[in-house]
This record gives C-alpha cells, sequence and structure tokens, in this order.
C-alpha cells in the first residue's frame, strides 16, 4: 500500500472497537473542532475510527467532515508512534477550519515523533 492510503485494515469498523478506544484510551479536546481518543493497540498498523453525528449538521456536512478527518489521518500517520487505534468525534466547527489548521491541532494532540 502507498504511503498515503486509507485501507481496510486502518480502520476501526465496529462498535465494541470504538468503545475500547473510548473507554481506556486517552482523550484531548481541540476547541470545538473536535474531541480526538487514542489508546495504542500492539498491532503494527495505526487505526482510525471516525464520528459524525448529526447534530453537525446533514449528510454533505458530516461526509465533508469525515474527508476532512481522513485526509488529516493520511497525512500524519506516519509520524504516530506507537502504533495506535484513534477515534475521533468531530464538532461543528469543524468543516468550516482549514484542513491544514486541522492538522496542526490533530498532530499536536497526538503523541507523533517529530
Amino acid at each position: 500500500m502507498s504511503e498515503f492510503s486509507f485501507g481496510k485494515r486502518e480502520r476501526l469498523a465496529k462498535r465494541p472497537q470504538f468503545e475500547h478506544v473510548m473507554n481506556r484510551g486517552r482523550k484531548r479536546r481541540i476547541e470545538t473542532y473536535c474531541t480526538v481518543f487514542f489508546l495504542p493497540n500492539g498491532l503494527d498498523r495505526k487505526r482510525l475510527g471516525i464520528i459524525a453525528s448529526k447534530k453537525i449538521g446533514n449528510a454533505v456536512v458530516r461526509n465533508q467532515a469525515k474527508r476532512k478527518i481522513r485526509e488529516v489521518f493520511r497525512h500524519i500517520k506516519k509520524h504516530i508512534e506507537p502504533a495506535m487505534d484513534i477515534v475521533i468525534i468531530s464538532g461543528r466547527d469543524l468543516v468550516s477550519l482549514p484542513g491544514s489548521v486541522l492538522e496542526k491541532k490533530i498532530f499536536q494532540s497526538l503523541p507523533v515523533k517529530r
């Protein structure tokens, strides 16, 4: 897989996986943009789960938020050490935020090698 891909093996898909990270992982709130939960997973890969509820808007807005979060993850995943599961809950203001600013804020909230 290429360095900037986001394949099936890098996704959290099942509810128990999300709950495990949210219950046992560390939590960081990034202003009104999103909440990030992360937990080392002991695997050889980083995994991402995204929650975009109806509170942030209609389907178009939710999909824009998810696309933006996936794009940020694709760019910063090579810097994340150790391999971990990450759950990001999007907030109302996430869609209006430029991608580069969101990437910087998420990058600062995660334990990454700089």
